[in-house]
């Protein structure tokens, strides 16, 4: 659940950052910019959002996926 819910509510909390300090947030002078790029690759690296909120509520259930049951789909 945290490989999904981490990059979720670091992306929520630096978009709240660029839109507080507005045009200002997305120059060069500030980190946030940057910041918001990082989280977004993590995102992406991690996982896409519907498969780790899939795989999360496989094991919520108690059911076994795929591969655990050792069946390919």
């Amino acid at each position: 659940m945290v490989k999904w819910l981490a990059p979720r509510a670091a992306f929520d909390v630096i978009h709240q950052c660029l839109l507080t300090f507005g045009h200002c947030g997305w120059t060069m002078d500030l980190p946030h910019q940057q910041r918001m790029r990082d989280v977004m690759g993590l995102e992406i690296g991690d996982g896409m959002a519907g498969i780790m909120k899939m795989i999360v509520a496989h094991a919520r259930a108690g059911r076994a996926t795929t591969e655990e049951r050792g069946t390919a789909a």
